[in-house]
């Protein structure tokens, strides 16, 4: 401000003069200061991923020759390989090889396969499954295959009569048609499976059964696709048909470990408001498999059937 004349006026002449020299310093004098929370930027790391076809790395950017040909004849190691194949994308896929690298890997499989002691026996499209499913890495695929050999000779023969009670409750069952992309298709009406009535042995015998029983069903058709297709009827869900248990063994166990990359859909349709909390629960457990389950109406599902064939559950019934 001007300074103060003896009448107690402001000069104006003086406070022109300060406003001129204020607005003529140079921009260059002005300094901004940092933010007060700025964070330093991280480096993210480079990840390197094994051809299919070669077992080297990926050459370092920079790198000498000599360290160049040291890092070439280095393998990458599998655990390396099986994380990078378990975090590719959200969807659940299979990754097919050339016929030579297929015919490759399944006899190195069955090698390995017959120099474990006791390693029951198994057929050539289960173990070009399950090579697929490691993505063509033969000692992961039969590191995989055993274990799914082994736990399923464990858990021995299952008959109807042996899950007679979970069958009799009609919650889940196998449809007697394919899908039109040829898949199999398990059936579950949720309203049906109450969580105090069940036994979860026998039930998740059902659930290896069922999947079985899908897969006999495509290789004897045709149309069979090899894929699962799972409709989950959600009209009339409540806390007393949540069942986490069974829902991360059918997953995690079923579909996951031994019976990979079966099942390409799941069909949640109509699913109401009380199903918000639980899914909230379960997808982070199930983590990238959740990419397969879709919230979705009736028409759908009805849509990916033949006239006639499609779920009676999805076409009779109250709201339907």
């Amino acid at each position: 401000r001007g300074r103060a004349t003896p009448a107690g006026l402001v000069d104006p002449h003086r406070t022109m003069s300060a406003m001129a020299m204020a607005t003529s310093a140079p921009a260059a004098t002005l300094r901004v200061p940092p933010p007060r929370h700025a964070r330093p930027a991280i480096a993210r790391p480079t990840v390197r991923v094994q051809a299919r076809s070669g077992g080297s790395p990926a050459t370092r950017v920079g790198a000498s020759p000599a360290t160049r040909s040291r890092l070439a004849s280095r393998p990458l190691p599998r655990s390396v390989i099986a994380r990078a194949e378990e975090t590719v994308g959200d969807k659940v896929v299979n990754a097919s090889g050339s016929a030579e690298e297929e015919a490759a890997g399944l006899a190195a499989v069955r090698a390995a396969l017959d120099k474990s002691e006791g390693c029951p026996p198994v057929d050539d499209e289960t173990v070009v499954w399950f090579l697929r499913d490691r993505r063509m890495d033969a000692a992961a695929a039969a590191e995989k295959l055993e274990q799914f050999l082994r736990w399923r000779r464990d858990l021995g023969p299952i008959s109807e009569s042996d899950i007679e009670q979970s069958l009799r409750t009609n919650a889940a069952y196998v449809h007697p048609h394919l899908d039109k992309e040829g898949r199999a298709v398990i059936v579950v009406e949720i309203q049906k499976h109450i969580l105090k009535d069940r036994d979860l042995a026998a039930a998740q015998k059902h659930a290896v059964w069922a999947v079985e029983k899908c897969l006999t069903m495509m290789e004897e058709d045709a149309r069979g696709s090899g894929g699962i297709y799972a409709v989950w009827d959600m009209r009339g869900f409540s806390g007393a048909n949540a069942d986490l248990d069974l829902a991360k063994f059918c997953i995690l166990d079923v579909f996951r470990k031994y019976y990979p990359k079966r099942l390409e859909q799941v069909a949640a349709v109509d699913s109401p408001w009380a199903f918000k909390p639980i899914w909230a629960i379960l997808k982070p457990i199930i983590g990238k498999y959740s990419s397969v389950v879709k919230f979705c109406k009736v028409q759908d599902v009805l849509d990916n059937f033949n006239e006639g064939e499609a779920p009676a559950c999805l076409t009779q019934g109250e709201g339907r």
